[in-house]
């Protein structure tokens, strides 16, 4: 994969997330992003679409310096925040909740997936009653062939 995108002519790598979403927009071009960046562009512009899910999902850190007095009071911090959902609420209000955001309603996107419903696995239903039918009618069939042949037994131990 790796000869085959380094041999294409014009070259399929970019330097940016902005020339990278730009050649996407000109069309017969995908672009592996970041998942937050990804997540950010997707929701400022309605011709972006992501596709699939994430290949990797990663979080953030802060770093500061080995025995800071500032690790533990910064990591409770975030604990509080999350807990609370703040961190939550303002990665709506930044990322999804903007002026700039696109009403992306996700039962009316176009989607080549549809619900399964009885129409799309009724035939399942179809074998399993065959295979249910065809069962009962095997067992009546042994039971009737081994009732016989027991009654035949029971006659011929009755006759010596």
């Amino acid at each position: 994969m790796w000869r085959f995108m380094e041999s294409k002519r014009p070259g399929v790598f970019v330097s940016t997330y902005e020339e990278g979403v730009k050649r996407v927009l000109e069309g017969d071009y995908a672009f592996l992003m970041e998942s937050t960046m990804l997540d950010y562009a997707v929701q400022r512009d309605c011709n972006l679409t992501q596709i699939g899910g994430l290949l990797d999902s990663k979080g953030y850190g802060i770093a500061t310096p080995k025995g800071s007095p500032w690790r533990d009071k910064i990591s409770l911090a975030i604990l509080e925040l999350q807990e609370k959902g703040i961190i939550q609420i303002l990665y709506d209000k930044w990322w999804k909740n903007t002026g700039d955001v696109c009403n992306r309603d996700d039962k009316n996107k176009e989607s080549k997936a549809n619900a399964l419903g009885v129409e799309n696995i009724g035939g399942v239903f179809v074998v399993l009653l065959c295979g249910l039918a065809l069962a009962i009618v095997v067992a009546i069939l042994e039971f009737c062939w081994n009732s016989r042949k027991n009654a035949q037994t029971d006659r011929v131990s009755k006759l010596i």
